[in-house]
């Protein structure tokens, strides 16, 4: 079973996130909290379940969608590596995928 482990950068990308959707409803930004958290349990059991990511071509990152947001990660060992969560119509930080 892996564990998931989350980068201090993704952490602070998801609390942009709620933050900035609970300016208009706090309800709707935990709502969707709990919704990525509960889709990235499924990663403990089968931690390739997500695709890779377009912008990869070494095919190291994979990403799970939620909603409007993608939450992407690498499997390394038994840790799955939260890297970064990003709203989907935003373009992928490439310093990820050098």
């Amino acid at each position: 079973m892996a564990q998931i482990v989350w980068d201090p950068v993704a952490l602070d990308h998801l609390a942009g996130i709620a933050q900035y959707i609970a300016k208009d409803s706090p309800v709707a930004a935990n709502r969707l909290i709990q919704r990525i958290f509960k889709r990235l349990e499924r990663l403990e059991m089968f931690p390739h379940a997500g695709g890779y990511i377009a912008e990869d071509s070494r095919q190291i990152y994979r990403e799970i969608v939620q909603g409007n947001y993608r939450v992407i990660y690498r499997v390394s060992g038994d840790d799955v590596l939260i890297v970064a969560v990003y709203h989907a119509a935003r373009l992928l930080d490439q310093s990820l995928t050098p």
